[in-house]
């Protein structure tokens, strides 16, 4: 199954309906796997937007520059797609009069998982029953030393009564002894 891309990967620029002046080639691994796209751009075009043309899929990040998750080399010096642009003081070739080509090697690119589609596994079934079989077992725990606390204050709160009823009947034991 082919997509849009594929098959548009297979005409020039010129036949994609892309204008430029400016040839740009990315290229995504490297050697003989290497896969190249290429296509042309005007000077100042933004990166994101020819890469998304040419059908050049590139990881970005922030989206601000910020993450350096969309870095690239081209011609030697590390751009980032996502905020740079073609550079419009490129040089022209003495010989043709045209502008030198850009190469934009991009980082490759893990493939797509594909996801089963199922909302659950019998894995993931078996892992959340011992996960809240443990969460059981900790409440449990920890209850326990709850009940144990919860008695400790009872008694602190009992002799704090004790004691304060004590202090009261000194005070009017004093207070009746005196009138």
């Amino acid at each position: 199954k082919s997509t849009l891309a594929d098959e548009a990967a297979k005409m020039s620029s010129q036949e994609k309906g892309l204008s430029g002046a400016v040839p740009i080639t990315f290229q995504q691994g490297k050697g003989d796997d290497a896969k190249l796209v290429e296509t042309s751009a005007m000077p100042g075009q933004p990166l994101k937007l020819v890469a998304s043309q040419a059908g050049q899929f590139i990881n970005y990040g922030c989206g601000k520059g910020e993450c350096g998750t969309c870095e690239s080399l081209c011609n030697g010096k590390y751009l980032r797609p996502c905020v740079d642009t073609v550079p419009s003081d490129l040089p022209l070739d003495p010989a043709t009069g045209q502008y030198e080509p850009m190469v934009i090697q991009v980082k490759a690119t893990k493939a797509k998982v594909v996801s089963s589609g199922k909302f659950f596994s019998f894995k993931s079934f078996i892992l959340g029953f011992w996960n809240n079989l443990l969460g059981m077992f900790g409440f449990v725990r920890d209850r326990r030393k709850a009940r144990k606390n919860w008695q400790e204050r009872v008694e602190n709160e009992d002799a704090v009564k004790r004691l304060a009823a004590e202090k009261k009947m000194k005070r009017l034991a004093s207070m009746g002894a005196s009138a």
